[in-house]
């Protein structure tokens, strides 16, 4: 049998950390070319977008750019209390550590399928041979804020609905399809205890329950906490879109602004991450999609999206990589 000098050779080590440089290096390239294959989608848009901008950019609109600047650190803040709560029940965590797992999971996500890159990327940063469980911790922090956009993207559609241009019977489906997600969501949750006490006989579902078990763990206050935080980052996310769209002073009441927000909001979640358009393009596509009503100017609409996607998420995709490479190599020794 081997010995664990054996097993922690010079030579070994080496390697571990050779192909751990190596995965950081394709996790690099793969987050440079998102951001590449982002503008060179908006190329043909840049120009106008640049000339939109100029135009709104004045003494007059400073204070709102500012917000919209400080609210950044706020929405990433809240997301990495929601974090911080959730992982404390398998490691726990100060809120440094979980706002650092919170941008280097931003920043791989983008180079891995749905919320695959997000998971990998918060638990990587977790210093302890139980990273593995809070994988289960990961999926409820995901799923709590995937619920929350739920919640305020059916109260956009139902209040926005009939000024939407869909045939009468999509209309009657997705409403029943929002009412029972919501439902289905309230159920998990009361539910969520037999996870504890299910014992699976096979391999796969045993390996399967050891990461999700933690969900049956998490008390009522707990899991109203972190809904807390998911709500207030929405809206801290969702204020920043409707200052965005306001420096161009649409004549459209703020509640429709945000109901509209909310139904762009709501496509992202539904709609897998992986897609033709892109994390971007989606967004863009809906926005002029859900605006079309208003006959507003599509290159001012865009212009807004393309600005939240700006500061919401390429600044902090930069701080990802950033933290990325600060990472150390540290083998755990069991």
């Amino acid at each position: 049998m081997l010995q664990d000098k054996e097993l922690s050779s010079p030579k070994e080590k080496r390697n571990w950390r050779n192909l751990f440089w190596l995965g950081k290096l394709v996790v690099t390239l793969l987050i440079l070319s998102y951001i590449y294959k982002t503008f060179q989608n908006e190329q043909k848009g840049v120009a106008d977008i640049g000339d939109v901008l100029k135009s709104i950019f004045s003494k007059v609109h400073i204070p709102v750019f500012l917000l919209m600047l400080v609210l950044v650190p706020v929405n990433w803040a809240l997301e990495s209390l929601k974090w911080q709560k959730l992982a404390n029940k398998v490691v726990k965590i100060n809120f440094w550590s979980a706002f650092r797992g919170t941008l280097t999971g931003l920043a791989v996500g983008v180079a891995a399928p749905a919320q695959l890159g997000d998971t990998i990327g918060r638990i990587a940063v977790l210093r302890s041979d139980r990273r593995l469980e809070a994988i289960g911790a990961a999926i409820v922090s995901n799923g709590i804020q995937f619920y929350v956009s739920l919640i305020f993207g059916a109260a956009g559609w139902f209040h926005l609905r009939q000024n939407l241009e869909f045939p009468g019977q999509s209309k009657l489906w997705l409403s029943i399809l929002l009412i029972v997600c919501i439902v289905l969501g309230y159920i998990v949750v009361l539910f969520r205890k037999p996870l504890t006490s299910w014992h699976p006989q096979k391999p796969v579902f045993q390996k399967l329950h050891s990461y999700l078990k933690i969900i049956g763990n998490y008390t009522g206050s707990e899991l109203l906490v972190s809904l807390l935080y998911g709500t207030l980052r929405y809206l801290v996310f969702l204020t920043q879109f409707v200052l965005a769209l306001s420096l161009f002073e649409f004549p459209v009441s703020y509640a429709e602004l945000a109901s509209c927000v909310s139904l762009i909001f709501l496509a992202k979640t539904l709609i897998p991450a992986i897609n033709v358009l892109g994390d971007l393009g989606l967004r863009e596509f809906t926005a002029l999609l859900v605006f079309k009503h208003y006959n507003l100017p599509p290159e001012e609409i865009i212009t807004a999206t393309f600005l939240v996607w700006i500061l919401n998420v390429l600044g902090p995709i930069l701080v990802g990589i950033f933290l990325i490479w600060r990472y150390k190599w540290k083998r755990n020794k069991s």
